[in-house]
Order: C-alpha cells, then structure tokens, then sequence
C-alpha cells in the first residue's frame, strides 16, 4: 500500500534525487512534488480504464430544465466521477460540465473512474506512477533532459504493463449489441 509521500520519495530516487519525509516546506523537490502531483495522477485516471478504480452510481434526475429539445432530461453525475466509461440503459447522450443530458427518464446506472486513493492502489499502478512523476520531475528537479528521456522510456514500459495486468483482473465484456449480425435475420 502507497501513500503520496511514498510515491513522490521513490520517484525521487529513480531521478538520483534524496527522498523526501514531508510534502511541507520550501525545498525544490517538495514544491515541485505539490505542483505536479495531483495533475500528474488525474491525467493517469483518465487514460484507462482502470479495474481497481471503477464504480457504479445511479444517476439522480435533476429539476433543471433543458435549454433546447435536443434532450429531455438532466441527470447528476457523481461528484467523484474521473471518467464515464458507460451506462445503463445504453443510449446516447451528452455530458455538459457535471450533468449527462439524455432522451429518457427512467432509471440510470453508470461504469465510471473515480480517483482512488493511494492507498488502493495496486503495486503495477503504483510503479506506474513513480515512473511518471519521475519522468517530469526529472526536468524540474535535475535539470536533466537524458534523465527525463530515461524515465520516459521506463514510464511507457511501465504503463504498457499496467494496463496489461489491470486488464487480467477483470473478464472482458461481451458485445451486447451485435448490429452485422441482426441484419442478417
């Protein structure tokens, strides 16, 4: 189990920079490692489906009102949501600021990323995110593009891995539509 502090230490040390026992105070490292990190981490949410970071939520129907007829109803997407990966019933759909517009109002579930804390994240993520806050400290602490090029080289190896071993976690979904085979009957 990581924590914030274990992530950016062991991303330090990949650059050949010391570790870090705080986030707090005015060293480089530290205010780098405060600037960078959050974005850093939400941009890897949202780039995969992750299996250890999903979560289904019903939507609640708002009271707000449509603007134009290209939709009939509003719904609330979950505050903690990174990525909508599908709902159910599938139909299409639009998603404006942090409401989904829909031609329907009956029950909504939705597969989204959320952010999960570091904590939960599982030892090929986390390795895929010391490679990749490595990777952009490594310019901004070392000053050093040959080390950014080395990390960057490791952060593609190490997300290719996580995303394959992510992806053995959870049985592939079947085609639910089949719309070349229906034409057919």
């Amino acid at each position: 189990m990581a924590s914030k502090i274990d992530l950016v230490s062991n991303a330090l040390i990949l650059i050949g920079d010391a570790p870090i026992n705080s986030l707090v105070g005015s060293s480089r490292a530290a205010q780098v490692a405060n600037n960078l990190y959050d974005n850093i981490v939400g941009f890897e949410f949202s780039k995969f489906p992750w299996g250890f970071a999903r979560k289904k939520a019903q939507l609640s129907l708002t009271t707000d009102t449509p603007i134009d007829d290209e939709f009939s109803s509003i719904y609330q997407l979950p505050t903690d949501m990174v990525t909508l990966i599908k709902i159910n019933p599938n139909m299409a759909y639009r998603i404006l600021g942090d409401k989904l517009y829909i031609n329907y109002s009956g029950k909504i579930v939705c597969d989204y990323i959320y952010k999960a804390p570091e904590s939960a994240y599982p030892p090929y993520f986390a390795k895929m995110i010391e490679y990749a806050l490595a990777k952009d400290f490594a310019t901004s602490i070392r000053d050093s593009a040959a080390a950014r090029q080395e990390m960057a080289a490791e952060y593609l190896n190490a997300s290719r891995m996580a995303r394959y071993t992510d992806s053995q976690q959870h049985p592939q979904e079947q085609i639910q539509h089949q719309p070349f085979i229906n034409v057919r009957y």
